[in-house]
């Protein structure tokens, strides 16, 4: 059964006029008089089926029916969020979604005051505190804190790069670095120096600007020979061209 979250994100039928936001972030067609699933006339004309209860667009009849199923079905004994459509059979699950809606954060970290809106989630975070590395590469023996971490580092083993710039076919292990080379497509600098007018692409740029422009002050200096780097990367780079045969110059 495919995915129940591709959801048709727009639609040639009808003027702008009559698209709008709903819930999920998804185009609404306006309410249909009869309360079933049903091939509205402007779906049709873009290839989509529209859900009748909150009217997103899917690609299929059987994105349809898993959508109605999962997030629409009343059946006995299920809970409702107070939000939005989702509902489930444990109220703990809906408690846990409403504190999207919310932004309560009730689990706090008794080591740094950090709170988080699951336990889980906090369950993660001590391990930042205590050191613990319970996942364990099987091909290097290299210990990580948390399950994710543990398959982004298998990726430099495997060589699978499964996030993909639609725009020239570059992968990448993780999204987040997808996400900053996307911008050098778009040429977007969302992220600006709090001394000066300079902006760059990701955090990093403009962390590296304040120290070699503004501070002065490199935190990763060479053992060897005491230059100072803005990154741990730039020192292991300068280590493996200057140092690499345990040259002390």
């Amino acid at each position: 059964m495919p995915d129940s979250s591709k959801v048709v994100s727009k639609f040639e039928g009808g003027g702008d006029g009559e698209k709008a936001r709903d819930w999920t972030g998804n185009l609404k067609l306006g309410r249909p008089t009869v309360n079933e699933r049903r091939e509205t006339p402007c779906a049709k004309a873009a290839g989509a089926f529209a859900c009748s209860e909150c009217d997103s667009l899917f690609s299929s009849r059987d994105y349809l029916d898993k959508h109605h199923k999962t997030v629409h079905h009343k059946a006995e004994g299920r809970h409702q969020c107070r939000h939005c459509p989702y509902s489930s059979d444990r109220v703990d699950s809906v408690v846990a979604h409403e504190r999207t809606h919310t932004g309560e954060t009730p689990f706090v970290c008794s080591a740094c005051g950090k709170a988080f809106a699951q336990q889980g989630h906090l369950a993660r975070h001590r391990r930042v505190h205590s050191g613990e590395r319970p996942h364990e590469c099987t091909t290097c023996g290299q210990r990580l804190a948390h399950l994710a971490d543990l398959r982004r580092h298998e990726r430099t083993h495997t060589g699978e790069r499964p996030h993909v710039c639609s725009e020239c076919g570059k992968g990448f292990t993780q999204k987040s670095v997808l996400v900053r080379h996307v911008r050098t497509h778009s040429g977007a600098k969302v992220h600006a120096c709090h001394l000066c007018g300079y902006r760059g692409g990701d955090s990093g740029s403009v962390r590296k600007h304040v120290i070699a422009v503004h501070s002065k002050e490199y935190p990763h200096a060479c053992k060897h020979c005491g230059k100072g780097f803005v990154s741990p990367c730039e020192l292991r780079a300068h280590m493996a061209r200057k140092h690499a045969g345990g040259d002390q110059k």
